[in-house]
């Protein structure tokens, strides 16, 4: 006999269950069809470094003096790295340091001769770093030409104006010989006025008239002579002024030529100065940015860099990750620049590899093909937020591999991703 009891009890659990399925599956429903999911597109890679790689390299080359560095070994932007032996380079731009010092005291000599300085003006050399004994040893040498040249311009002169003022002194004495002869035949008409009124009373005779007149006429040749010795004294004075100012005119454009031509060397001494000591500076090798040492090629002190080979790279000390991933053909539409991203580094272990959140940086313009040429693929730079990679407690080391999630800020719900494939075979079964 059937317990109604029993019937009762097992009745209720029946409904219960029943209940309870039918709400979890009600929800799951519900959830399924209301609830938004991301939708976005999973991407691998890998931690790269290569957008600011430096490789560090030397334009001569030479022999290693001393290295300053390790591999891995973290260094700061213009930190030295090493240092090539410089005994010749050294010595090269002492030579033309000398050169230019010389070709600048001849500048500076023969604008104080243009300028008629009475000593040479001479600029300082502390930037070209010669030695003082040197350095007074080339003022000598130019002070010396400077006074010869001088003295040279002004015994030239002292001569022409030695004459000059002889001439202008002869010029003077015949004035005043002018002056007299004047006054001597005026007072010879007189007296010869005076006589020939006397002759015509009978009171002299002719003879002393005679004589006065040929007086006279001599001393009127006389004082024409003179005249004419002064025109001539006047004339050669003026004459050698005029050589004296020519004298002093070619002078200075003499030296105008010769100051053009020194200028012209000395500023091609100083474009050779620069590059020999750009040379010098570079038998120190410095980083050209903070970061680690990596690929050193040289570990010997005495070996030889060969001019322009790689000595070493640099990988820089980034603010951020930065990772390079693949995105496939078909999901290229949904990813763009700017788009956030939420990636993990697979190399470690996931459970103790935070998230991190970035952003996408650059997308290449066309496809790239694998290694093996299996696939084709979009590469694209992911930027990891500074803050976010703050939070690794591992360092990220280039190739590293890397698992993205790329949001393309679109949300469906979890419905529409099962039914999608359904709907989309069911639409091309209706269309054959």
């Amino acid at each position: 006999m059937i317990n109604p009891w029993n019937l009762m009890f097992r009745s209720t659990t029946i409904v219960v269950g029943l209940i309870v399925c039918t709400v979890a599956l009600g929800g799951m429903m519900a959830w399924a069809s209301l609830a938004p999911l991301a939708e976005g597109v999973v991407v691998f890679g890998k931690v790269s470094i290569e957008r600011d790689r430096k490789t560090v390299q030397h334009l001569e080359g030479g022999i290693i003096q001393s290295i300053l560095v390790s591999e891995g070994e973290r260094v700061e932007d213009g930190q030295e790295l090493l240092i090539l032996a410089d005994v010749s380079v050294a010595a090269g731009r002492d030579q033309v340091a000398l050169e230019l010092s010389n070709a600048i005291a001849t500048v500076d000599r023969l604008t104080s001769l243009y300028e008629g300085a009475q000593k040479v003006n001479f600029r300082p050399l502390k930037e070209l770093a010669i030695d003082e004994i040197e350095r007074n040893d080339i003022w000598a040498k130019q002070t010396e030409l400077f006074a010869q040249q001088h003295a040279t311009l002004e015994a030239d002169i002292s001569v022409l104006d030695t004459r000059k003022t002889g001439l202008e002194e002869r010029s003077r004495n015949l004035a005043s010989q002018i002056k007299t002869n004047k006054n001597a035949e005026a007072l010879m008409r007189e007296e010869l006025t005076r006589k020939k009124a006397l002759l015509s009373e009978g009171l002299i005779r002719i003879n002393a008239v005679d004589t006065l007149k040929r007086q006279l006429i001599d001393l009127e040749a006389n004082l024409i002579r003179i005249k004419t010795d002064k025109n001539e004294s006047e004339s050669q004075a003026l004459e050698l002024a005029l050589q004296i100012s020519q004298r002093q005119s070619q002078f200075k454009e003499d030296i105008s030529d010769k100051l053009v031509e020194a200028t012209a060397m000395e500023r091609s001494i100083r474009e050779k100065l620069i590059s020999a000591q750009d040379t010098v500076n570079r038998t120190i090798v410095r980083a050209p940015q903070a970061g680690q040492i990596l690929n050193l090629a040289h570990t010997t002190v005495g070996g030889v860099i060969i001019p322009g080979e790689d000595i070493l790279e640099i990988i820089p000390t980034v603010d951020g990750l930065v990772a390079q991933v693949e995105v496939m053909p078909i999901d290229r539409d949904s990813v763009n620049v700017e788009q956030r991203v939420e990636l993990r580094l697979s190399g470690t272990n996931t459970w103790r590899s935070p998230l991190l959140t970035g952003a996408i940086e650059q997308i290449s313009a066309d496809l790239k093909m694998s290694p093996n040429g299996s696939y084709s693929y979009y590469e694209a730079t992911i930027l990891v937020d500074f803050e976010s990679s703050e939070k690794l407690d591992v360092n990220a080391l280039p190739g590293m591999p890397v698992e993205a999630f790329i949001f393309s800020g679109r949300s469906r719900t979890f419905l529409d991703y099962v039914l999608e494939p359904i709907s989309t075979t069911i639409r091309r079964g209706a269309r054959e």
